[in-house]
């Protein structure tokens, strides 16, 4: 599993498998999964997470491996609660900042 998130839009991205993806179905207006040619998951983009995406009903609704759900679980809390990630606590303006090693 791989996580990529696009700082511009705001999107993040749950790579799930190297498989081509042969169609998207949106679960919800924040959620969609991304569909191999056999019909299992390959990905799942949440296209605002600063709004609650449908954690549980994509765990419930499509054939997740056990160790990636376990991980999305841990990073995205329990099922059965819409999941909204915390604000960046840093402005849109960064501030150059250095550490002793």
């Amino acid at each position: 599993m791989r996580l990529t998130y696009d700082l511009d839009a705001g999107a993040l991205y749950i790579g799930l498998s190297e498989q081509d993806v042969a169609r998207t179905r949106q679960v919800d207006d924040n959620t969609l999964v991304d569909l191999d040619a056999e019909g299992h998951p390959a990905g799942i983009e949440i296209t605002s997470i600063n709004h609650p995406w449908a954690v549980d009903e994509v765990l419930r609704g499509f054939d997740i491996p056990e160790q990636d759900a376990a991980q999305i679980r841990a990073y995205f809390g329990t099922p059965g609660r819409g999941v909204t990630p915390p604000a960046p606590q840093m402005s849109a303006s960064r501030v150059p900042a250095t550490c002793a090693a």
